[in-house]
């Protein structure tokens, strides 16, 4: 039998049990006790689990393009297709109107134009169309045999059009379903030459000018005064320079594309074919088919316009609720980033500067000085317009100039501690710099470090999002809130939900964020010990 061991306590002379306290156990009551830091965190907590579990949510693929939802307004109670009946419905009513046919008295008519010259569509549509169903409910107005045909093709498309989205693509190997996407290239390229009885040479060849022809189109929108020639020359270069990894990726990326969308087609036949022999077929449904090229396909079968758009759709007809959950990822991901990025690169220089001094800590600090004097964001601006405007590049960019105020904080922060008697002992018993920086002044200088880190989260969200806002932010299909924010602007007159929601779920974070940091800052403050 072992008996366990009693926990060592202290004492004081009255035998009372006295606990250790430290800086961080004494911030962690301060903070407890800022409600609106409280409720920042959880906010921020909150919005981290959607952005990492957004996958495991049912929600529509941020990048699938339906063109017949374009602009839908938001709803909780009407799917896609009642909505774009009733968009039908607002269009035939307003030319109705137009005609005069649909009449509404002189002094609505002036208020009709008003609106039309204040650019107040939206009152127009939702009027005529109240308007118009008062009307024909009352028998004081009919649709013309046109008007009859267009509501006839949208109600046909509502009940028979059909999605088909592909979930898993599968080759039988040795008895075993194996994913295509751990196929090689050469698998794949057999796959697809056998489905559409293509010489394999021939494929390959295709395969090469698709790749070049993708390369002159990037050259192209880098540089858009470069001649079809020269890109085109480039890009032959480019090419030539591929190493075998880079042309396996894009080659097995290309081909299975092609792969996929042949058995979309093929799938959607079929599925189409059975809810024409049986009518009653629910949706939506999977099913696991067996195709005739020896590959199999798990399918995913929906009714196209039986959607619904929580938030409304984009220009696209993309789900706006799926671009603002997906885009978090990409907003709050490059404020993580560029901020542990900047604060690695800050405590690195303003340590070394702090702790070295002398000519180390003159020549760093007027390095700081100098890139200080630089104007930072034409700088971000300069480096995503001639590079590649890829998320990678955005991370570089922003994350160029920002180390210099944490630098700065961490170098007065090291100075005022290095002359401690920790620090003069851990030196006498012969640590090393490196040891005395690592372990005993950095982890003394975290408080204004965290602080620092949630104050700079927000600054660099606001960055990318006024980049995305020029153009030179994410670039489609991906998406952040500031480029959801950007290509709302433009219509944000008749679609303003596209600009209200990602601008009111950046908002919030960034409310969160800085009451999160203040609180922060007022807790990791020794001076507010005595309020305890």
């Amino acid at each position: 039998m072992f008996s366990k061991k009693k926990k060592n306590v202290t004492t004081n002379e009255f035998n009372q049990i006295v606990e250790g306290t430290s800086l961080t156990k004494e911030a962690w009551k301060r903070l407890k006790k800022n409600k609106m830091a409280i409720l920042g965190l959880i906010v921020v907590i909150i919005y981290a689990l959607i952005a990492i579990c957004a996958d495991m949510f049912p929600l529509y693929p941020y990048d699938e393009v339906v063109t017949e939802h374009q602009h839908l307004k938001p709803s909780f109670s009407k799917t896609s297709g009642e909505l774009m009946l009733e968009k039908k419905m607002q269009d035939l009513y307003y030319n109705a109107w137009k005609q005069g046919r649909l009449v509404v008295g002189e002094e609505n008519d002036a208020m009709i134009k008003n609106w039309i010259a204040n650019d107040k569509t939206n009152k127009v549509w939702s009027y005529l169309l109240e308007a118009g169903e008062a009307q024909r409910a009352a028998g004081a107005f009919e649709w013309s045999k046109s008007d009859l045909s267009a509501i006839e093709k949208v109600e046909d498309k509502i009940q028979n059009d059909v999605m088909v989205t592909i979930n898993g693509l599968y080759k039988n190997v040795n008895g075993k379903n194996t994913n295509l996407k751990k196929l090689n290239y050469n698998e794949i390229a057999d796959i697809y030459a056998s489905m559409l009885g293509l010489d394999r040479a021939v494929l390959d060849t295709s395969v090469e000018k698709e790749l070049k022809m993708a390369l002159v189109n990037e050259i192209k929108s880098k540089d858009s005064e470069i001649s079809t020639e020269d890109a085109t020359a480039q890009a032959e270069i480019d090419f030539a320079n591929f190493s075998e990894k880079d042309f396996e990726t894009k080659a097995k990326a290309n081909v299975y594309g092609k792969i996929e969308t042949q058995v979309k087609r093929d799938a959607l036949k079929t599925v189409k074919a059975n809810l024409k022999e049986n009518p009653s077929q629910t949706f939506p449904y999977e099913e696991h088919q067996e195709l005739s090229y020896g590959i199999s396909a798990d399918i995913l079968a929906t009714k196209t316009h039986d959607r619904r758009y929580y938030l409304g759709t984009d220009y696209l007809g993309r789900d706006m609720l799926s671009r603002i959950v997906y885009g978090s990822r990409v907003s709050i991901g490059i404020g993580l980033v560029g901020t542990i990025t900047s604060i690695l690169i800050g405590i690195l220089v303003g340590s070394l500067a702090g702790y070295i001094g002398g000519r180390v800590d003159y020549y760093l600090m007027r390095f700081v000085d100098v890139m200080y004097g630089l104007p930072y964001m034409l700088l971000v601006i300069i480096m995503m317009a001639i590079f590649d405007r890829s998320i990678i590049n955005l991370f570089i960019a922003l994350a160029l100039i920002s180390w210099l105020t944490i630098a700065r904080m961490v170098r007065g922060q090291i100075m005022s501690l290095k002359n401690q008697e920790y620090v003069e002992a851990a030196r006498s018993m012969g640590a090393s710099t490196a040891r005395i920086i690592t372990r005993h002044m950095i982890p003394n200088s975290l408080s204004i470090i965290i602080v620092y880190s949630t104050i700079r989260i927000p600054n660099f969200i606001m960055q990318e999002s006024f980049l995305s806002f020029l153009g030179l932010g994410v670039q489609a299909p991906y998406a952040s809130w500031g480029s959801l924010i950007g290509d709302a602007v433009s219509s944000m007159t008749l679609y303003p939900w596209k600009l209200i929601y990602p601008s009111l779920t950046m908002v919030i974070f960034l409310f969160a964020m800085n009451f999160l940091g203040d609180g922060l800052r007022d807790a990791f403050d020794p001076q507010s010990k005595n309020q305890l």
